[in-house]
């Protein structure tokens, strides 16, 4: 009997998982943890940015072979970093080069094992969206390298995504309307450096998110019925710092 695409990406995430932890990264430098957590955050977004914009072609019911490969994915997510922050990754910092290829490593790797359910004909709804491909690439690369990435909210769909108590605060400061627009927010907390970016309704968001609020998305969640532009919740980043 012939494994199923679900089995198999299941047994290739833990078998990558056991590989992975074979080389936790060694703690970042302080004067180096701003820098790379706002970054990452930056490279995060990208890619859930990457996810919304194909929904509708990775929905496709009557297309097989999406072309929405790990390559592609790639190549979108360094356009879409170089559009939103002015800096191609070549540019920056060697050490925060290799944390952001780590990212986008992981990235390629949650794409590439959803490859079966992405290409699936006959089906419309994959359960492949923007959520789903920040969690996992965050826990691909929490294995890999004790960075820890997270999308919280108060309005969170997912106990995953439950703020705790540090990202709490930084989220009803994020809500106060003197607070600068797009500005992260960072602190030294037990060892770890923490992070939050804070996140922002977009077009694509929409259509999951929007309005009318209560009605059922694709997803069978009930829209939170924001509005363009709207704080949705951040993206939060931690790592050990020495």
């Amino acid at each position: 009997m012939k494994n199923s695409p679900i089995i198999l990406s299941i047994l290739f995430l833990f078998a990558t998982m056991f590989c992975a932890f074979q080389s936790v990264a060694a703690p970042i430098p302080k004067d180096k943890a701003a820098e790379i957590a706002g970054y990452t955050a930056t490279m995060i977004i990208a890619g859930r940015g990457v996810v919304a914009k194909n929904q509708d072609l990775i929905n496709d019911p009557n297309k097989g072979n999406k072309g929405f490969t790990p390559e592609y994915v790639e190549k979108q997510m360094l356009e879409s970093f170089k559009k939103i922050t002015g800096k191609d990754i070549s540019d920056l910092d060697p050490e925060v080069q290799k944390v952001l290829k780590e990212v986008i490593d992981a990235a390629k790797l949650s794409v590439k094992m959803n490859q079966a359910r992405i290409n699936q004909k006959g089906k419309g709804f994959k359960m492949y969206i923007p959520a789903v491909f920040g969690r996992e690439t965050g826990q691909i690369l929490k294995a890999k390298t004790d960075i820890a990435i997270k999308q919280t909210t108060f309005k969170y769909r997912n106990a995953y995504n439950q703020p705790d108590a540090f990202e709490k605060k930084v989220l009803k400061m994020f809500e106060n309307p003197d607070y600068p627009m797009g500005k992260g927010y960072g602190a030294i907390e037990n060892g770890r450096y923490r992070y939050l970016k804070p996140i922002y309704i977009r077009q694509a968001c929409l259509k999951c998110h929007g309005e009318p609020k209560g009605a059922l998305d694709i997803s069978r969640h009930k829209k939170e019925g924001y509005k363009l532009g709207q704080l949705r919740g951040a993206i939060s980043v931690s790592f050990p710092v020495k």
